[in-house]
């Protein structure tokens, strides 16, 4: 049955039209799921175990924001490692495809459980707030557990049925997924040692442009550009088999990093571009890595230009944007000033990741209408609580909220992080207590601001509206036990 008959199902009950069907106890559902959840949220200490029963069994749209790597666990990861037959490295605990003095296999890993445990702590964020012996920044933590995984992460459709088995228990419908890089990249000296100081903090872009044409010409005339693009294509069409059904949808991302050098982020930037454009899986460009390294530190403004040049070369192609993952005392005061800013301004991004340097920004409040009229927030709480050290009051969701800047709340990392949509949920209301209607708002905001085809926004829409119905006529059922 195709996403559509099945909508038509639902809503075609005991002969009823859809119209029909929207009646007045339709409403008192939704009024009666309104005041349960109001219930939850009263007072100073949220009934948060109760919110999570709600959340799970809230249809929560899609999440707009996550990494593929990032989104397996390490359990998971390790099942991959024993299926291979690699090893791990009892000292390091890094993956060993060959087998050495200092090597064990899984099993064995898994029978030490000291071992194991510690293991889980390198190749996620399991338990990190529990250790206070010596160990390495929260941040530094976070980004590092990918040099863990990485070797074993490509069986890219078995992960992908992992994370829609996940998705569909969740009552999630959709995932717009950052799944990898083209893998492409031209390194060229002379173009890199073309970006001085002076182009790099270039106001107007047109001495960068003039560098890029160079570059794009020598990309395109590089035999293996065409055979990188055409190869990932493929690769994203056969991960993908078997992912669309009745249930759910999954569309992806690609990315470059941004803490490389100019010729090879641009290289990566062209060819994500181009792969993008030539396919319907493939819906949006993104850079990613953490923003605050020193390439991407001293090369932001510089990215932002590579946006630019390559927006008008593919208009087509989507743009969302890590962007404001910064905050103060991780980087100097200047580097806050600016990153929201561009990334909307001269890049373009249609959605910002994380946005959470909008305080320190220049002419915040300027900017925060432009949000709103041209982008989005993906907002991150469990990331930017753990990378960042923003949680709360300290974090910019209450302005963007208040100034009624268009919000889709995300996972990011949820096997790094162990976290899930549902967590992300509970604590937007835990902290933030937005009404009931706002967080409805939030969810049909990742269809809204999705980069899926109008169609492809059409039958989810139709779909969360009936998953909605069904949701709230059982928590109707259910706050008459606990309001009564």
């Amino acid at each position: 049955m195709r996403l559509a008959v099945f909508i038509v199902a639902i809503f075609t009950i005991a002969g009823c039209s859809t119209l029909e069907i929207k009646s007045s106890s339709n409403l008192d559902n939704a009024h009666k799921t309104a005041l349960l959840y109001e219930e939850l949220i009263e007072g100073k200490s949220p009934d948060t175990a109760q919110l999570t029963l709600f959340f799970s069994n809230m249809p929560k749209g899609g999440d707009l924001h996550n990494h593929y790597s990032g989104s397996i666990y390490a359990e998971t990861y390790l099942d991959w490692v024993k299926d291979a037959g690699y090893w791990i490295d009892k000292n390091t605990l890094y993956i060993s495809k060959a087998t050495t003095d200092s090597s064990i296999c899984v099993d064995e890993l898994r029978s030490d459980n000291k071992l194991y445990r510690k293991l889980l702590t390198l190749w996620s964020d399991k338990d990190y707030q529990n250790h206070y012996h010596l160990q390495p920044p929260p941040d530094a933590n976070f980004f590092n557990t990918f040099s863990y995984f990485g070797p074993i992460s490509q069986h890219y459709n078995k992960g992908l049925m992992i994370l829609k088995d996940r998705a569909i228990k969740e009552n999630v419908g959709f995932i717009e997924l950052m799944l990898k890089s083209v893998g492409y990249s031209y390194s060229d000296k002379e173009f890199n040692e073309n970006f001085d100081e002076k182009i790099r903090k270039a106001a107007d872009n047109e001495a960068v442009s003039l560098l890029l044409d160079v570059m794009s010409s020598r990309i395109d005339a590089d035999n293996t550009f065409k055979e990188s693009v055409y190869g990932f294509i493929k690769t994203v069409e056969e991960a993908h088999k078997g992912v669309d059904d009745d249930q759910f949808m999954m569309r992806y991302q690609t990315y470059a990093s941004r803490n490389s050098s100019p010729s090879k982020v641009f290289s990566a930037l062209y060819s994500a571009f181009k792969a993008v454009d030539q396919s319907d899986l493939l819906v949006g460009v993104n850079i990613v890595g953490p923003e605050n390294g020193v390439v991407a530190i001293a090369d932001y403004n510089l990215h932002m230009q590579m946006f630019a040049y390559l927006k008008k070369k593919f208009p087509s192609v989507n743009k969302s944007l890590h962007a404001g993952e910064l905050t103060l005392g991780m980087v100097r005061p200047k580097n806050l000033k600016f990153h929201i800013s561009k990334a909307i301004h001269t890049a373009g991004a249609q959605r910002i990741g994380h946005g959470v340097d909008l305080p320190y920004e220049d002419n915040a409040i300027k900017l925060l209408q432009e949000i709103k009229e041209k982008s989005v927030i993906e907002i991150c709480f469990t990331s930017n609580e753990f990378i960042l050290g923003v949680k709360d009051n300290d974090h910019p969701y209450l302005i963007y909220s208040k100034y009624d800047v268009p919000i889709v709340i995300c996972t990011d990392d949820s096997g790094v992080s162990r976290n899930n949509l549902t967590g992300e949920y509970v604590l937007l209301a835990a902290r933030y207590k937005p009404s009931y209607e706002k967080v409805k708002e939030y969810v049909y905001n990742s269809i809204k601001h999705s980069f899926f085809s109008k169609s492809d926004k059409n039958l989810l829409t139709d779909s969360l509206d009936a998953r909605f119905e069904k949701f709230e006529a059982e928590m109707s059922g259910y706050s008459d036990l606990i309001l009564k």
